[in-house]
């Protein structure tokens, strides 16, 4: 006779999890490429950060994803920071211009 050996049995949450491991990470890429070529907005850079800093501490596995997507919303939103306050500089510096020319 032969013996029966039940084979060892993993959960269904590992096999159906694998795609979901890196949902954090890819997301935070895509908002990271999302705030650069959508010029200067500063909603979807704060949510690529956001979402990227959530990726690092909870997917390990989508860990240079979620680097590159946080990265990339920190730069766009530095640079668009700084945009923003050399064109408030500069429309400030015009008025100032004109209300001493008195035009």
């Amino acid at each position: 006779m032969s013996e029966y050996t039940p084979q060892q049995s993993t959960p269904a949450s590992q096999h159906a999890g694998a795609g979901e491991a890196r949902t954090l990470s890819v997301v935070s890429l895509v908002l990271g490429l999302a705030s650069v070529f959508l010029g200067i907005s500063i909603l979807v850079p704060i949510a690529g950060i956001v979402t990227g800093a959530m990726a690092l501490k909870r997917e390990p596995a989508g860990r240079t994803m979620a680097r590159w997507g946080l990265w990339l919303s920190i730069a766009t939103l530095v640079i668009g920071a700084l945009l923003w306050i050399l064109a408030g500089g500069l429309i400030l510096g015009t008025l100032g211009l004109l209300a001493a020319t008195g035009a």
